[in-house]
């Protein structure tokens, strides 16, 4: 596979209105911009959805009154789901027509959201989760394939930029609009509101995308591949949430030992079975998840970069509520206006890098971006001292600047050093990657601020909670730094 470096773009106008004229596919200049538009309009679904309703786990608790192990099903089965669609996605892309695939899953989504709204217990929230989960596992991929299919290489920065822009945007305000259904209507407006977007996609993608058709149409799907990938995330989700009930006394009780004994034990086990299924998968002639794309090294360092990003911005996403409000016992709405400054900082950052990456590569960008992520979120560390709201947000902000120079950026030169007709592959398992690695960092980080915690509280800490929390952000950090040989490693522009 090429490993060659991005192109120089030859204008400077928005991705909307600039438009090649050596589409691959023959559409017109109007065709692509609408088919743009429909699906920046089905992301955005998507990201709103789960940044609204994912922080209102706790509400759904209270409702149907359950315990947290329950409640944590709502992410756990929107993440197993999700994995599944992705897993999935890659295949149905090659048989079916990308229309017709599209509308099932905003169907699909439509489906979710009505069983949510009408839900009379908690396991029906946790099925409308799952059907929707599934179906923006092939919303996601199935975008970005077609976006790098529509669009030529000299303008994937761009284009990838606005799509970055857009999912920010619905990740920073879900929130706050979340937060306040919740409190000014009730609990299944949170499914609701997402059903006219939803009816407005669907319409857009039955009036506006034409019907393209992929060229292999006869490959064979990987049942093998996909039921024991299927058991083994469902295995690791039922053990994370086993390990949050076997963990809440922490780890210096009197069996501590045998539980980290345990823990490690089973680790080794899901890593070795994990690694039968890989050298499984590279041996098929027509895989369930493409794993072989890992041998283009610009691929493979693009997806070191993008997890570990993805580690470091779903951690602090996770920890900041908990320093806003447990630790300096401020409102939850500063929560939300800190959040939203920081990505709506991360969104501009994004805009001005896709443009650059287009000129200048991905090395110098990717470089520096995980350099600011990294100082950033020692400087995060730091300030918790003596936390203060706004320097909080000025921190947050910092580290906006340094995940839109490195996430995206370093993503679409990935993307772009893969064959057109296998991006919709390379982002399904991009995605499956960040999000099985990021759902067993959080769960341990967790687990290991809760257990830290408690000893440092029994040894009379005042401070307990925020110093474990100080010591996951340093270890974050760290993994940061790790990754900038993998920025080195990426393409710079001829």
């Amino acid at each position: 596979m090429s490993n060659a470096p991005i192109n120089k773009a030859s204008t400077t106008e928005s991705p909307i209105s600039e438009v090649s004229q050596s589409s691959s596919d023959g559409l017109s200049d109007k065709q692509v911009q609408q088919i743009l538009l429909t699906l920046l309009l089905g992301g955005t679904v998507v990201s709103f959805s789960n940044s609204a309703l994912n922080p209102a786990i706790p509400v759904f608790m209270s409702v149907f009154d359950v315990d947290i192990v329950m409640g944590g099903w709502v992410l756990n089965a929107y993440v197993l789901a999700m994995s599944v669609g992705l897993m999935l996605s890659g295949y149905l892309n090659k048989k079916f027509p990308f229309k017709h695939v599209y509308l099932a899953a905003i169907f699909g989504f439509m489906l979710g959201s009505v069983i949510g709204m009408l839900a009379s217990s908690m396991s029906f929230v946790i099925i409308a989760r799952a059907i929707q989960g599934l179906s923006g596992g092939l919303i996601i991929p199935l975008s970005i394939g077609m976006l790098y299919q529509i669009y030529p290489q000299q303008q994937h920065g761009r284009v990838m930029a606005l799509w970055g822009i857009v999912i920010m945007m619905s990740l920073a305000f879900g929130p706050l609009v979340g937060a306040y259904l919740v409190e000014q209507f009730a609990w299944w407006t949170l499914f609701a509101i997402t059903l006219p977007l939803s009816v407005a996609v669907m319409a857009m993608v039955w009036r506006l995308i034409p019907d393209m058709r992929s060229h292999d149409q006869e490959t064979p799907f990987d049942i093998i591949g996909f039921i024991s990938l299927l058991v083994w995330l469902l295995a690791m989700m039922v053990w994370l949430s086993t390990l949050k009930i076997d963990f809440t006394g922490g780890l210096l009780s009197s069996d501590g030992l045998l539980k980290i004994a345990t823990l490690g034990l089973l680790s080794i086990g899901f890593l070795l079975s994990a690694m039968v299924w890989w050298a499984y998968e590279r041996r098929q002639r027509h895989p369930l998840l493409n794993v072989r794309l890992f041998n283009n090294k610009t691929y493979l360092h693009s997806n070191i970069i993008s997890i570990s990003q993805t580690v470091g911005l779903m951690l602090c996403l996770l920890l900041l509520p908990v320093l806003i409000q447990d630790v300096m016992g401020e409102n939850a709405l500063w929560t939300g206006v800190v959040l939203m400054v920081a990505t709506l900082v991360a969104s501009i950052t994004t805009h001005y890098a896709g443009k650059r990456v287009d000129k200048r590569g991905a090395r110098g960008i990717g470089m520096a971006g995980i350099t600011i992520s990294a100082l950033s979120t020692f400087m995060l560390a730091w300030c918790l001292y003596q936390p203060k709201l706004w320097l909080l947000m000025l921190i947050m902000s910092v580290r906006g600047i340094g995940v839109g120079l490195a996430y995206l950026p370093t993503t679409t030169v990935g993307f772009s050093s893969l064959p057109k007709d296998a991006v919709t592959e390379g982002a399904a398992l991009n995605n499956i990657s960040r999000r099985i690695i990021s759902t067993i960092f959080i769960t341990l980080s967790t687990l290991y601020i809760g257990s830290r915690s408690a000893q440092l509280l029994a040894a009379g800490s005042s401070n307990s909670m925020a110093s474990a929390i100080q010591e996951v952000l340093v270890i974050i950090a760290v993994i940061l730094i790790f990754t900038i040989p993998s920025a080195c490693k990426l393409p710079r522009a001829p």
